[in-house]
């Protein structure tokens, strides 16, 4: 009996070519779609749950929420927080340890490697049990200077993982050469690890005597903050305790007291000073919620997205499961009398059923084997969309096979068991009386909602991706307030008191246009705040005490960026007093300060004109102060992503704190810029490599991941498109032979070829149609959900002439897509459609 199945099945898919390979395409890019999107669900998902005792291990984030003030998110924490959180959950918490990231150089051999190394707490393996290739936690942590390598780097250095008791220099801290022992080799971190730990070194608190603002500080947000809780401890508990502490007995609360311009009345310490605990395990998908701009320190992935593209998966297949089923049962009539035959030699509905569920588990297979092939084609070109290496290992992960197995099993049987119920259904007695088939209304009332589902995905899919690409490139092209054309970015924090020559040497280049120093280029924007207090101004009975950011920018900084003052002026050497000088204990320090819009109405300033003269004071690092004169207000620029608003920006001229350099150049000098540029690092520092960034190639990768959103948001949508208008042909084909007969009629009758395209192309515009308008409401709202993320986004009437757009797409390419079918059989002479069987 199988054997007579599997004969069947062969001739009926020889028999009906086009349909069968409508059906196997259809099915095929249906199965490849969800196994590309299967691949990288697989690739963002079990991040980390790799590590001993993951679901013990949490991080703690901070947020500053104050009022009139954009919220700063970050995922790392203050210096101090770890040990004393620990401390006073000891019920709760076993043990913390503390990460800081430092981009450095390492010399060996008369080379320089641009590095970046980790500093972690002894209490490290406590917290993060990872494997080791040579020595322990016990044996090789526990001093300082102590230094675990990953294999790679291990490789890179020694040659081998046999690299114990050598020796790396880490170049600079404090100015000074570090000379760090090998007591280790760790294995490499898997690729879903949200940490890259190639270099790990025993933290030494003198090390960073220097630099109070990352080790001793409550306010400072600069390390990564991890515990392990105690077993049977739930995160909530651990919450619940932390939040408490923060409210009733930390030092949050003096720092509240002295800050009351951050709280809104009646509100408790933690409504404002946030401290969130976040499980390893959902770090990669979740952090981004509190990451804000700054990161994290891995790309992060996010949860949303993940199950948005596994929707998009699911519902591209169901459209191919669609067009089989209304292939098939639209097919039904030539099928009738082999089910009849079938049933009066005395097979059951059950085997009947049976039969045709074999026939679609057979061409889903068989589409199953196209869609493999086409997956590992397209693969190279899928990761470096994605930016990631995604592996398609079928025979080395049986698991995978398996699946997709299973996952072909399953589509064969959900594709095959609507027409299997509705063929194996057929009463003999009436089709052989009738010779033809019983198919009710119902059956062609289900093909049309189908066909309207299909449809209703596929539009909705076009809106959203429309919506997608035109947010990046408003994103994109929106006016930042600044020039960012023919500009590098160099990092110069290694130069030292180098830096006079360098801008020298550089300035003397033909084609470099100007060289300023500053201690962020755009879209490095880090969270620097302070208090500031406006002198001689009164709120209530005290003085305008406002938080707001700053930077510090070189003389020619705004002029290089074609930023021009609104009232006032800029930093100019001809002055002589804007420089700030480091305030000793107990002075105060005078310099110029330059504001932002944003800043004068945080202020409470009238106008920008009202701002010059004024004076702000901050504290210094030490207990001296700064009076700042305002000098300039210049408009409010995007010095971040256009995602974040802009905040209140105090700009200040400090040479202590420049870390980059910004060089424009002449566009008919690019070609040979940069070598010289290069050249001349090399020799004013040799022993530290460059790092030179396009700021274009910068201010672009701050959308990339909206960038790879449209990207697999197009892809796919086109895939949803194809795939329905490859059963809406199957179907139009199928209608108008079935309607030969009708048509040779109404040409006979007088109908011109005109009229009976219209009559077959309006057939199937009105499910068109109707998709379209269950669509539009749809995208709509799917939509302005996800363009809220965006401070600056494209304004909402844009969503209807999208979905007008889409319904003209949608509707052009149904008649292109039924048009030929229709042309064909209208133009039939109808003396052979009258004799049409």
């Amino acid at each position: 009996m199988l054997l007579n199945y599997f004969l069947t099945a062969w001739r009926n898919l020889l028999k009906n070519r086009v349909f069968s390979a409508i059906n196997i395409i259809g099915l095929a890019v249906g199965l490849a779609s969800c196994i590309l999107i299967m691949l990288y669900v697989k690739a963002e998902s079990g991040y980390d749950q790799w590590v001993p005792d993951h679901e013990r291990v949490v991080r703690l984030h901070t947020a500053y929420e104050s009022p009139g003030r954009a919220p700063f998110l970050t995922v790392r924490s203050a210096g101090r927080m770890m040990p004393a959180v620990r401390d006073y959950l000891s019920a709760e918490i076993e043990d913390g340890t503390r990460m800081v990231f430092w981009g450095t150089t390492i010399q060996q051999n008369g080379e320089a490697f641009a590095e970046r190394v980790t500093f972690a707490d002894s209490s490290f393996f406590n917290v993060l049990n990872l494997p080791f290739v040579n020595g322990s936690a016990q044996s090789s942590f526990n001093k300082p200077n102590d230094l675990l390598i990953s294999r790679a780097m291990a490789d890179k250095y020694f040659g081998s993982t046999d690299a114990v008791g050598k020796t790396l220099t880490l170049c600079c801290l404090n100015d000074q050469p570090v000379e760090l022992t090998v007591s280790g080799v760790l294995e490499d971190l898997p690729d879903n690890s949200h940490m890259r730990l190639d270099l790990l070194v025993y933290m030494d608190t003198e090390l960073f005597a220097q630099f109070p603002g990352i080790l001793d500080t409550w306010t400072s947000v600069n390390v990564y903050t991890y515990f392990k809780l105690r077993p049977g401890v739930s995160l909530e508990q651990a919450q619940q305790r932390l939040t408490w502490w923060v409210n009733n007995e930390s030092p949050f609360l003096e720092f509240a007291k002295q800050n009351a311009g951050m709280m809104q009345p009646g509100t408790q310490v933690s409504d404002t000073l946030k401290h969130k605990l976040m499980k390893l395990a959902d770090l990669h998908l979740d952090a981004h919620k509190d990451a804000g701009n700054m990161g994290d320190l891995t790309p992060m992935g996010n949860r949303n997205l993940v199950a948005t593209f596994s929707l998009v998966a699911l519902l591209i297949l169901i459209i191919a499961c669609i067009n089989f089923m209304n292939l098939a049962t639209a097919r039904a009539g030539q099928r009738a009398k082999e089910v009849a035959m079938r049933k009066v030699l005395g097979a059951s509905r059950r085997q009947v059923a049976g039969q045709f569920l074999l026939e679609a588990i057979g061409l889903v297979m068989i589409s199953l084997l196209f869609a493999m092939v086409a997956v590992e084609l397209v693969l190279p070109w899928y990761n470096q969309l994605l930016g990631k290496v995604i592996h398609f290992r079928l025979f080395s992960e049986p698991s995978m096979l398996f699946a997709l197995l299973g996952l072909g099993l399953l589509v064969g049987l959900i594709a095959g068991s609507y027409p299997a119920l509705v063929l194996s259904g057929y009463l003999p007695g009436q089709i052989l009386k009738a010779s033809k088939s019983n198919e009710s209304r119902g059956s062609a009332k289900l093909r049309y909602v189908l066909v309207i589902f299909q449809f209703a995905v596929s539009v909705t899919l076009l809106v959203c991706t429309a919506v997608v690409y035109m947010q990046t490139r408003h994103a994109s092209n929106l006016d930042l307030g600044y020039s960012a054309e023919r500009k590098l970015v160099v990092t110069i924090r290694s130069a030292g008191d180098r830096l006079d020559s360098l801008k020298q040497q550089w300035q003397a280049i033909p084609g470099v246009q100007s060289v300023v120093y500053s201690s962020e280029a755009p879209t490095q924007d880090n969270e620097n705040n302070n208090f500031v207090t406006l002198l001689g101004s009164q709120q209530g009975d005290k003085p305008v005490k406002e938080l707001l950011n700053y930077h510090n920018m070189d003389y020619g900084f705004f002029q290089a960026y074609d930023i021009q003052p609104l009232a006032g002026r800029l930093f100019d050497e001809a002055y002589g007093a804007d420089t700030l000088t480091l305030a000793e204990e107990g002075q105060i320090t005078q310099a110029s300060a330059i504001l932002n819009e944003s800043a004068v109405r945080k202020l409470g300033l009238d106008s920008p004109q009202d701002a010059i003269g004024k004076t702000l004071q901050i504290s210094a690092s030490g207990d001296g102060l700064y009076q700042l004169t305002i000098v300039g207000v210049i408009p409010d620029i995007y010095f971040r992503s256009v995602k974040f608003a802009i905040r209140p920006t105090l700009y200040m001229l400090n040479p202590e704190r420049f870390n980059v350099a910004t060089i424009s150049y002449d566009q008919s000098a690019a070609s040979r810029v940069i070598s010289d540029i290069e050249r001349v690092w090399k020799q004013v520092v040799p022993m530290q490599p460059i790092d030179i960034q396009h700021l274009s190639d910068m201010l672009a990768a701050q959308y990339q991941s909206e960038k790879i959103q449209m990207q697999l948001f197009t892809v796919f949508s086109l895939l949803a498109v194809l795939v329905a208008c490859l059963g809406l042909y199957g179907l139009a084909a199928f209608t108008a032979e079935r309607k030969t007969r009708e048509i040779g009629i109404r040409k006979v009758m007088g109908a011109s070829v005109g009229q009976i395209m219209l009559l077959l192309v309006w057939q199937f515009s009105r499910p068109i149609v109707l998709a379209n308008l269950i669509a539009w409401p749809l995208s709509v709202w799917l939509m302005l959900n996800w363009l809220q993320a965006f401070v600056n986004r494209i304004d909402s009437w844009w969503l209807i002439p999208i979905c007008l757009l889409a319904t003209l797409s949608s509707v052009c390419i149904a008649w292109l897509t039924v048009g030929g079918n229709a042309a064909r059989v209208a133009r039939a002479n109808p003396i052979h459609a009258l004799r049409h069987e």
